[in-house]
């Protein structure tokens, strides 16, 4: 170790020791994570070296049966447990069972042969394999949240969409749907259940008691947290029993157990050093760009020091983060039963307490300034405009209007959501939040359009000049009908009643009024509906999510 590092280091040994040793830490964490009673709560665990230097519980488990959380709580940590299956996979590659340059398709069946390419198992570990997220299909396929899921099913739907978003490697996009595929090679390789393999491999090996990946709608975990979501000062049960396929998450632990994992880690019990090493490297894309996701891990800095660890989010009402900062040998841990955003905030404040920033260093989240180029208003005002983002899984409605000197970048409601600092040649950049977005306008004859780059590493998003459309009663009459989609043996209906289209689903059980956005686009949530003609301008079908629904 050079000299700079270990002053540096024994710093850093100074600062968190003065910190725990203090009488305010228990009341400063205390005042970020106290609850009021009967509330859902938290299981937070702080840990050094091979010590878990603070751990604390606060608030309910169950609201019904008024049980407090402790230390035996288990709670579904969401998609940290991506961690698990990325390990098994890098197992079997260190066994020369498998590699994960090996193409995806040589270990699921019916994975397609995709035109842009065929994404490798390593694609699919560090989300640059181009396939589509699996999630926003479940509403067009009439499935809720609360539905029955099995991995059968969700595999059905991930291949049989037949496209990717792109090439292989060329961008960055985080979907579940990659490592619910990687599941499927786990258990195509080990020949045993995935629950089976993740428990026999790492959780026992690293004497992960308390740790259980849910495999039954109908399994008794004991001291199971449930999960919640508030609204307005209320809370409400959103747990979810029903999912249960594999890879992505629907994994249960404690902190306790989660130290384990982290101890193993650093102590290569499951694996060797040259495992771990691997799996927390940054991937790169096929240009060179370094990214901040490894191989089942995230990377993040905070307050000048390097991190790697995962977040989950589970809309079944469970939030969880782990981080581990290697430079400090230091590692957080917090997992909660109720749902909201405001969880990083928090999380950050927590680390805030055991590290201070080192003043001298440069976080590369510190955003550069940008140097702007003047531009008139009568130049500015070309780039008014209502656009519209829409793809086979998300889509927005963004407003771009002058504003005094301005160009406002807002929603549809007016609310402001950035400014656009000019940078000439139809080059914006995009401050809101982040100054490293990019917009790139494209002004052509048949209409304007944009391209917003994060640069992250993620395919920018292309946004279309919105052309309004109305529709009388008489119009809308050519869209009533019956469709089906073959690949999933699914229909749809649209009828027309009192002068307002409406959409069918579930075999006719429920109904969304059907919108317009513009001609031969329309909208019902939680997508549009992007109408096809033929050479006589009869509708034949329409598109949701990529999915084609034939009209007959």
């Amino acid at each position: 170790m050079n000299r700079i590092a270990f002053i540096l280091k024994l710093l850093s040994f100074c600062l968190l020791s003065n910190l725990a040793s203090s009488q305010n830490l228990d009341s400063e964490i205390d005042k970020l994570y106290q609850v009021n009673d009967n509330e859902p709560g938290f299981s937070i665990a702080v840990m050094k070296g091979n010590d878990i230097i603070f751990e604390k519980q606060y608030g309910i488990a169950n609201l019904e049966y008024n049980v407090p959380i402790s230390s035996e709580t288990v709670f579904d940590i969401a998609s940290i447990g991506k961690q698990f299956t990325a390990a098994a996979i890098l197992l079997f590659e260190e066994q020369g069972k498998l590699s994960i340059k090996d193409p995806a398709y040589k270990y699921i069946e019916n994975l397609p042969r995709y035109k842009k390419g065929n994404p490798t198992i390593e694609n699919l570990l560090t989300q640059t394999s181009g396939i589509k997220e699996v999630d926003p299909y479940l509403d067009v396929l009439d499935i809720r949240w609360h539905d029955y899921l099995s991995q059968s099913q969700v595999i059905n739907i991930i291949t049989n969409i037949k496209e990717l978003k792109f090439k292989p490697g060329e961008y960055y996009h985080y979907t579940n749907a990659n490592y619910i595929l990687l599941a499927n090679i786990i258990e195509n390789v080990s020949g045993k259940s995935f629950t089976d393999f993740i428990q026999e491999q790492i959780f026992l090996p690293l004497g992960m008691t308390n740790t259980v990946k849910e495999n039954t709608t109908s399994s008794i975990i004991k001291n199971r947290a449930i999960g919640y979501t508030e609204d307005e000062g209320q809370y409400y049960k959103t747990h979810m029993h029903s999912l249960i396929y594999n890879g992505d998450g629907q994994v249960l632990t404690t902190p306790r157990d989660m130290f384990k994992w982290h101890q193993g880690i650093q102590n290569s019990t499951v694996g060797t050093s040259e495992l771990w090493n691997k799996m927390h490297t940054k991937a790169k894309l096929n240009d060179g760009k370094t990214i901040d996701f490894g191989l089942g891990v995230e990377f993040e800095t905070h307050n000048g020091y390097n991190g790697v660890g995962f977040d989950g989010m589970s809309r079944g009402g469970f939030v969880s983060k782990y981080l581990y900062f290697p430079e400090l040998d230091l590692a957080f841990f917090t997992t909660q039963n109720s749902f909201n955003w405001d969880f990083r905030e928090r999380f950050f404040k927590l680390i805030d307490l055991f590290i201070k920033p080192i003043t001298s260093s440069k976080d590369k989240n510190i955003l550069e300034p940008v140097k702007s180029t003047a531009i008139s208003k009568n130049e500015l005002q070309k780039y008014e405009g209502t656009y519209l983002f829409y793809n086979n899984e998300d889509y927005s409605i963004q407003e771009i209007k002058l504003k005094g000197d301005s160009l406002i970048y807002q929603d549809t409601d007016g609310e402001k959501i950035g400014e656009l600092l000019p940078l000439g040649n139809h080059n914006f950049a995009f401050i809101g939040g982040s100054f490293n977005s990019r917009i790139k306008f494209f002004i052509e004859q048949d209409g304007k359009q944009f391209t917003f780059d994060d640069r992250d590493g993620d395919m920018p998003r292309l946004f279309k000049e919105l052309i309004t459309h109305e529709y009388s009663a008489n119009e809308l009459e050519q869209f009533v009908g019956t469709y089906y989609n073959k690949e999933f043996q699914i229909g749809k209906e649209l009828r027309l009643e009192n002068e307002t289209l409406f959409y069918y689903y579930r075999n006719g059980a429920w109904k969304a009024e059907v919108s317009t956005l513009s001609k031969d686009l329309l909208e019902i949530p939680p997508c549009p509906m992007e109408f096809l003609r033929d050479n006589e301008n009869e509708i034949i079908g329409f598109k949701m999510m990529g999915v084609l629904f034939e009209k007959i």
